[in-house]
């Protein structure tokens, strides 16, 4: 692994985890070289190890608000990531000699990217706040702020759906000209293999993109853990009561997510009813946009809800 500049840690209370950092400072993390010299790379915030008896690493009921839409542990979870980063020395770019109005292409710039479907997910909003984070730091230490970037998928939503795997060993596009020379980091939630890490790379290496990878996670499985201990504790993460979802949406701190349409679209006819009535104008019109750009009214489970959803926000609107 090429040596990365280490940069000096935000003053913070963020204990960082001990294993991160002997793992990075030894050089130690997993890592590969592609097509073009490619540098593959992952840092994750906790470790989540113990075999057949493990541990989910943070709050359940947090992680949960988490992926359905609570933007205000988006940015918890978001700035930890962040700081713990640059905390590790993980950083790409270094102070730059050019002036702050150079519109040159540095080699040692960031781009952080995030695998793109129409209705974002969770790690949208874990972006925002981890790119908030990094840019502060950035430009204290006169440095260039990240670029937001995404990773397109070939796949539509309702094929993934159809096959959950296909997000994994799916095509992957990027625009390189936006990309430039930046060190890529792409974010995630939790790391269970490394299939979809892979085919973005290989997907990269077709578009001929050599730039250094980093992939940053909030938590990812040691080789030695089973991932099927983990199923009863993400089982109930993706599976709330809708007075759970539905009080998520009600808070000052809601953004739309992937999670949140598929759950509500897949409750039964009258349960779907009665939530949407209780709803304002916003949330019915983003839940319709997800809904459209997500290709549910394409699927048979959904297309009941759908209707009523569509009809429900044109009579809102005609009045």
């Amino acid at each position: 692994m090429p040596t990365v500049a280490v940069a000096k840690p935000i003053e913070t209370d963020l204990k960082v985890p001990p294993w991160a950092v002997e793992m990075l400072l030894s050089k130690a993390l997993p890592s590969r070289t592609a097509q073009d010299s490619m540098v593959y790379d992952v840092f994750p915030l906790h470790k989540i190890a113990g075999g057949d008896d493990v541990k989910f690493p943070f709050s359940v009921k947090d992680y949960q608000r988490y992926v359905f839409g609570d933007a205000k542990l988006a940015h918890k979870f978001g700035t930890d990531l962040a700081r713990a980063f640059i905390a590790c020395g993980q950083r790409g770019p270094t102070p730059s000699s050019k002036s702050a109005t150079s519109n040159q292409n540095l080699t040692n710039e960031v781009a952080v990217a995030v695998v793109s479907g129409y209705a974002p997910t969770a790690t949208y909003n874990l972006r925002k706040h981890f790119t908030a984070c990094i840019n502060r730091h950035l430009i204290a230490h006169n440095a260039r702020p990240a670029r937001n970037i995404d990773i397109i998928g070939t796949k539509e939503g309702r094929a993934v759906r159809l096959d959950p795997q296909a997000s994994r060993t799916d095509a992957h596009h990027i625009d390189g000209v936006f990309l430039g020379n930046r060190t890529l980091i792409v974010l995630g939630d939790i790391r269970m293999c490394k299939d979809q890490e892979d085919a973005i790379i290989d997907s990269l290496g077709t578009l001929k993109i050599g730039n250094k990878v980093v992939f940053a996670y909030l938590a990812s499985l040691d080789e030695s853990t089973n991932p099927g201990s983990l199923s009863s504790t993400l089982s109930s993460i993706v599976s709330p009561s809708l007075k759970d979802v539905e009080n998520i949406a009600q808070s000052a701190h809601f953004s739309m997510t992937e999670a949140f349409a598929r759950f509500v679209l897949g409750r039964d006819y009258a349960e779907f009813c009665r939530f949407l009535r209780g709803q304002d104008d916003v949330l019915a019109r983003l839940l319709l946009d997800y809904a459209i750009g997500g290709g549910y009214y394409e699927e048979d489970m959904y297309k009941d809800n759908f209707s009523f959803l569509l009809w429900e926000v044109d009579a809102r609107e005609s009045v």
